[in-house]
């Protein structure tokens, strides 16, 4: 196969890393090469955190260049917008509408979010889909399943690595007592791309 390049991207905490993880590890169980580059930047202080993860059958390097990722998984709007760039013309981007506003405009008194942040993605991403994965997770009852949710909803834009492989990861990552309830969570991020049409 041919490199897959996929880019996660949001806020310090989000879970992005452990995100970058699973996929990694569902990419070993699937017998592909896959090289991970995290950049952590200020993400202790809630800043902006992106992880580039390549998969294929022998990965030269580990850096997506601009305009080179398959698909982008973007955990906030302001995030999604800021990494856009690095999408192909046939790119997916994966967004939880969360709007975080960050830390340079919450110290300014009467700062608002980015203006019509919606249109100016369904502008400039070639594909994208809006997966309410906040939403998802307090319905499961665990806010902290967002980034399992994402890893769903990109499943499906993957299918060389099959459902056992994506399992067998989770449980890995995250041990017997929290993965069933993080592979129900994935589930609905699969089932949200599948009522989710693309933009």
């Amino acid at each position: 196969m041919d490199i897959v390049n996929i880019l996660f991207c949001g806020i310090g905490g989000q879970g992005i890393l452990t995100s970058s993880r699973v996929l990694a590890l569902a990419a070993m169980h699937a017998g592909l090469d896959v090289k991970v580059s995290e950049v952590h930047g200020m993400s202790q202080r809630g800043g902006n955190v992106d992880t580039h993860v390549r998969i294929g059958r022998d990965v030269p390097s580990s850096l997506i260049p601009r305009g080179a990722a398959h698909v982008l998984i973007a955990f906030e709007k302001l995030e999604a917008l800021r990494y856009l760039d690095y999408l192909r013309p046939d790119g997916v981007a994966i967004v939880c509408p969360l709007e975080i506003p960050p830390l340079s405009l919450s110290l300014k008194k009467d700062s608002a979010y980015v203006p019509n942040i919606d249109g100016h993605l369904a502008q400039r991403a070639p594909l994208l889909l809006m997966v309410e994965a906040d939403r998802m997770a307090r319905e499961v009852g665990d806010s902290r399943m967002v980034n399992v949710i994402l890893l769903g909803a990109l499943a499906s834009q993957f299918p060389a690595i099959g459902r056992e492989h994506w399992t067998a990861a989770i449980r890995d990552r995250f041990g017997e007592a929290r993965a069933d309830a993080c592979l129900r969570a994935f589930e609905k991020g699969v089932e949200s791309v599948a009522v989710n049409p693309r933009a």
